[in-house]
């Protein structure tokens, strides 16, 4: 059905026009009359955000009017920012079609439980500051001023007699009238609300279609969401999606990212807006989301097991995987060789080896895997990679994890099978990456009194090491470090365990310390150490780089294939 065939139905009923006051909407969704979907984008204000939506209502400005749809809901319990609801089941709940960030700014705001945080611990932490006539949030500091009300205490005029009663300026006429008065308006503000009851989905697909994309107010990974969420296959949103690869083992997957992936399953072009998929593919998209889950979970097994990326963090750029995606999607169960090919593909992307420039080559990858079968797709892909090397990749100047030199530094570390300096075992890379915000952690720190060319030397990737834990790393290593000193200077000591000594000196390689290392690290020689270790790092990442692009292999078809083709 296309876009024009939903335009031409009808509502049966016309939406209901009516306004209700804040108080009151407020008060339906703590007793859980009102309902968001669980497919609604997430919650993403900020402080600011709802600090405007509180002046915009107390000096008496239009917010926009509420779209609702009324509709059976199941008992369950709701979570709203600080909200925790526990809702009965009711034949005629509201769910939220559109807005949804100013009717849980509102409550959150205005019915979160006591005591108030005077920390800004979410963005509905929210106080009215009767001497200015504005909305605050407070400092993280914790100071709050005296004279500041707690929005919650506002929503419930007794409430508020109550907490004035005891509030230290209440002899203060014109502080009093200000907080009595900012009650009444917020209470008393009147929201537009436009209730539809329909059971068909394209419809009111099409309706929060025409209200979001008309302006951009949303990101498509949120208009995708809304459209598409709870259509009856599982998983139905992005975030569910998400959630449902985060057990291959490769980290969480962005949604932004999962977009791209679930449009070019469908063959479609991902540098295209959406809506222009939407106008001519509604079905095609309707329960996209699921149907991709199986080629997504191909296609990051993929990059774990056959490209070697340990983690979706690591990936020097997105680039490859829409074609990828799609690719998988076509062919489940490629050979070895094809997912040798597809492999040397993917990393000459990262490595920028191709002559298209970055939106042709997400356009043209995706097509190119509509070739008859897998290994002429991956040669269609192939074709649009150089055919020679290039220049070697070096080391940057400067570590910083978002740049892709700086993550292809950490994938030839990664190379190196890292082992745990305790244990010995090798390190768990994904989970490292995935649960150690300090996972990529620096050996040594800069001090007072450094030279510039010290300074220079330990901006390096090469002061960088992959290991669990907080703080400096060379204390980790220290006894290893040590002792491998010991044994560098005086081989000849009898007293040293030689297996633990070899353990130890496995671990130090696996962290690309060699003899030189260790000794300019112990000796306190900044320079040196960074100069022996990007040597080690670089020779290993070259290593990664020649194994997984095949260089000096032949991409040619396989004998099996050309035997196929020519049958």
């Amino acid at each position: 059905m296309t876009t024009t065939d939903v335009r031409k139905k009808r509502l049966a009923v016309q939406p209901e026009a009516d306004t209700d006051t804040v108080e009151s909407l407020v008060r339906k969704v703590r007793a859980g009359q009102v309902r968001i979907p669980s497919f609604q984008r997430d919650l993403k204000w900020n402080a600011k955000d709802v600090r405007d939506l509180f002046d915009s209502v107390y000096v008496g400005y239009p917010i926009g009017a509420l779209l609702l749809r009324k509709a059976p809901a199941e008992a369950e319990q709701l979570t709203l920012g600080p909200l925790r609801i526990q809702a009965p089941e009711t034949p005629s709940a509201l769910w939220v079609v559109d807005g949804q960030q100013r009717l849980v700014s509102l409550a959150a705001a205005l019915a979160r439980p006591v005591p108030i945080p005077t920390t800004p611990d979410d963005p509905y932490v929210v106080y009215f500051d009767p001497e200015a006539r504005s909305f605050e949030t407070p400092q993280r500091s914790g100071y709050v001023p005296s004279t500041w009300v707690p929005l919650a205490e506002l929503l419930d005029a007794t409430r508020l007699s109550e907490w004035v009663f005891n509030w230290p300026h209440v002899r203060n006429t014109a502080l009093r009238q200000a907080v009595f008065d900012a009650g009444t308006r917020i209470r008393q503000y009147t929201i537009p609300l436009y209730t539809v009851e329909t059971e068909d989905p394209s419809i009111l697909e099409e309706i929060f279609y025409r209200i979001n994309n008309k302006g951009k107010s949303l990101e498509w990974k949120e208009v995708f969401n809304a459209m598409f969420g709870g259509s009856g296959a599982e998983p139905s949103t992005l975030a569910d999606l998400s959630a449902r690869l985060v057990d291959v083992g490769i980290g969480t997957v962005s949604e932004d990212l999962l977009l791209n992936c679930v449009v070019a399953s469908k063959g479609l072009d991902v540098t295209q807006n959406v809506s222009v998929h939407y106008d001519r593919h509604p079905e095609l998209l309707r329960h996209a989301v699921a149907e991709a889950l199986p080629a997504l979970r191909s296609m990051l097994g993929f990059l774990r097991d056959q490209a070697e990326i340990p983690h979706i963090k690591l990936l020097p750029s997105a680039d490859p995987l829409p074609a990828l995606t799609r690719f998988f999607e076509s062919f489940p169960d490629p050979s070895p060789r094809v997912k040798n090919l597809l492999s040397r593909w993917t990393w000459r992307v990262l490595l920028g080896q191709t002559p298209l420039n970055r939106l042709t080559l997400l356009r043209r990858s995706v097509s190119a895997v509509e070739a008859q079968g897998p290994e002429q797709a991956a040669q269609a892909l192939l074709d649009l990679t150089r055919s020679d090397q290039g220049s070697r990749f070096e080391l940057p100047d400067r570590f910083d994890a978002r740049s892709a030199a700086s993550r292809i530094a950490l994938l030839g570390l990664a190379s190196l099978e890292p082992l745990d300096p305790g244990t010995h075992h090798p390190l768990d890379m994904a989970g490292l990456i995935e649960s150690n915000t300090q996972g990529v952690r620096r050996i040594w720190g800069g001090r007072r009194g450094a030279s510039e060319e010290e300074r220079d030397a330990l901006r390096s990737p090469a002061n960088r090491i992959l290991l669990p834990g907080k703080g400096l790393a060379r204390r980790s290593l220290f006894e290893a470090l040590e002792r491998m000193a010991g044994y560098i200077r005086k081989p000849e000591m009898e007293e040293l365990d030689g297996l633990h000594l070899v353990r130890e000196a496995a671990v130090l390689r696996s962290h690309a310390f060699d003899e030189r290392a260790v000794v300019a690290l112990l000796e306190d020689d900044a320079v040196s150490f960074v100069e022996a270790r990007e040597e080690v790092i670089e020779a290993a990442t070259h290593a990664l780089l020649d194994r997984m692009t095949g260089w000096t292999h032949s991409d040619r078809p396989s004998i099996e294939h050309l035997l196929e083709v020519s049958a």
